[in-house]
């Protein structure tokens, strides 16, 4: 499906300070590595002959269309031999091809949109999603999210999700996050975070999901004003689970003087 980018007039304004703990002096307040720390930290990782630790083999256990079950034999920092069980997605590379400034490296699985409501005049709100996930037999609170398809830029598998999950149009990508791994102890699944300005202005009524007929979501609106709150009281009254990296976002808006500002 092609998506178009809008481009808007008005824009939202995130205004940030250093986080710092209320006592500064505290004697259990973090302190800094030093580079020899640091440097013998990496040492002891192996990381600084660049040789080790390293994945040696692959062996598939497990495939079906969706995922593969991997064993992986991989050379520990003192070159011992070693094994881990993992997962990938059989969608991921080479089948969807990088951009020609990508390496393999740099590609990944899936998009996870983080999209702003805007309304003149209204408090910025927060789409998101109500999903029932089979692999934890409940409800989620999450952000629209999808697998990237072949060829098709970041950008536009974000607009994409958006749309299908939600109904709501993206009016413009405000920032697209580098590939980050995530549950990188169970799989090597990559995806990249997108913040959307969705402007209340460039909707069609009635907005209209376009699920898969195994997809069970409902739309919900959260105030990104004390969104932490909203979704702690949420989890205590209808007992979903809560999406880390949603809750992870709500938490750094905390140390956020202000959050992203009203329209």
């Amino acid at each position: 499906m092609g998506t178009k980018l809008l481009r808007g007039r008005r824009s939202l304004r995130l205004s940030a300070t250093v986080f710092r703990p209320s006592n500064a002096a505290s004697s259990s307040a973090p302190s800094r590595l030093s580079a020899p720390v640091l440097s013998a930290c990496f040492s002891s990782c192996g990381r600084d002959n660049g040789q080790l630790p390293r994945v040696v083999s692959e062996q598939t256990l497990f495939e079906n269309p969706w995922i593969r079950l991997k064993r992986i034999s991989f050379l520990d920092a003192q070159g011992s031999k070693r094994q881990w069980t993992g997962l990938e997605r059989t969608t991921t590379y080479p089948k969807t091809a990088p951009r020609p400034t990508e390496d393999k490296q740099e590609v990944c699985d899936a998009v996870v949109v983080f999209p702003f409501l805007t309304k003149h005049g209204a408090p910025t709100r927060v789409v998101l999603i109500r999903q029932f996930r089979p692999p934890v037999g409940q409800w989620v609170l999450e952000l629209p999210a999808g697998l990237i398809d072949a060829q098709e830029a970041p950008e536009a598998a974000a607009m994409r999700e958006l749309k299908e999950e939600t109904g709501y149009v993206g009016s413009r990508v405000l920032h697209m996050g580098p590939p980050m791994v995530n549950d990188q102890d169970v799989t090597n699944g990559k995806c990249r975070l997108l913040l959307v300005e969705v402007r209340d202005e460039d909707q069609q009524p009635p907005l209209k999901q376009q699920l898969e007929p195994d997809e069970i979501i409902h739309v919900v609106h959260a105030p990104l004003d004390g969104l932490v709150a909203w979704l702690e009281a949420r989890k205590r009254r209808e007992k979903d689970a809560i999406d880390a990296r949603l809750y992870s976002y709500a938490l750094g808006l905390l140390a956020l003087p202000r959050g992203l500002g009203n329209s």
